[in-house]
């Protein structure tokens, strides 16, 4: 049976043509079992319009009303999962950690950028559960939410797991777009917080075990190279954000004058991190 058309206005169609790092997206969308819902499945295509073999991304798009002071408000909410790979034929594309994820990414947040109060929800995998459950780090320098960061959702971070029966989806990270600069200060203040507590810590050791989804390999990742990246992404995020406390700014300041470029902190070992975290926590 056909599945029920969206309105042609309707902006995940909008999507369709679009082109993202040389190729050209596909979207197949149709109404979703709750009013003002949809479900949705992107693909791309390459210079010959060969469709990918599978969607590089699939979710949910909707809106919802919520009450505000001046009457009501409308909620634009994506949940999102995105592919690692995808194919044409005997070529694989590599999606995650790739340009190709960031700009689909980008594309797909600009679906709700008229969106008074914007909601993104990103579903991750084991990498990631591991990373925040084991080694303890933010949900920020993870990469679904350096993705989200990224792309302006910035605030009301939440870790979703869901344990019994997955009855509402696979496991997810949940970020907003500050609707107000009050929210956007807020937030900015928060994440300094977070990134700067993170900072202080001294990196672990050792290595992680973990499947990707759609994968049969078991890969082991030296933590050093997770370490590396997430305190990267923290000293990135630094610089973009405006906290209005000038005590916190003032630390944030002076944490980047302690790190080198989050360029020069990928080739770090773990004895430099000791040493930068240290010298963070101390305050010199």
């Amino acid at each position: 049976m056909a599945k029920e058309a969206l309105p042609q206005d309707h902006s995940l169609l909008k999507l369709k043509g679009r082109r993202v790092e040389g190729y050209t997206l596909d979207v197949e969308a149709w109404p979703g079992r709750f009013v003002g819902q949809a479900e949705f499945v992107l693909y791309i295509e390459d210079a010959g319009k060969t469709r990918s073999d599978r969607p590089v991304a699939e979710g949910l798009y909707g809106w919802s009303t919520i009450p505000g002071s001046g009457g009501a408000v409308e909620r634009g909410i994506l949940d999102i999962a995105l592919a690692s790979e995808a194919a044409f034929g005997a070529t694989r594309v590599r999606i995650r950690g790739s340009a190709l994820e960031r700009a689909v990414v980008g594309a797909l947040g600009e679906t709700i950028a008229d969106a008074w109060s914007a909601v993104m929800y990103f579903a991750y995998g084991w990498k990631t559960l591991k990373q925040i459950q084991e080694l303890r780090h933010p949900l920020q320098v993870t990469d679904e939410g350096h993705l989200l960061f990224t792309h302006g959702f910035r605030g009301g971070w939440k870790d979703y797991y869901y344990s019994e029966g997955w009855l509402e989806g696979p496991i997810k990270l949940k970020a907003e777009r500050p609707p107000t600069n009050e929210y956007r200060e807020r937030w900015d203040a928060e994440n300094a917080q977070a990134l700067l507590e993170f900072l202080k810590q001294p990196p672990a050791e050792g290595a992680l075990r973990f499947q990707e989804e759609g994968s049969e390999d078991v890969l082991t990742l030296p933590v050093l190279t997770l370490e590396r990246t997430a305190r990267a992404r923290a000293l990135q995020m630094l610089p973009d954000l405006a906290p209005a406390d000038a005590e916190l700014r003032k630390a944030t300041g002076h944490v980047l004058t302690l790190y080198p470029s989050p360029e020069a902190v990928e080739e770090l070992g773990s004895d430099d991190l000791k040493a930068l975290a240290e010298k963070t926590m101390a305050g010199r």
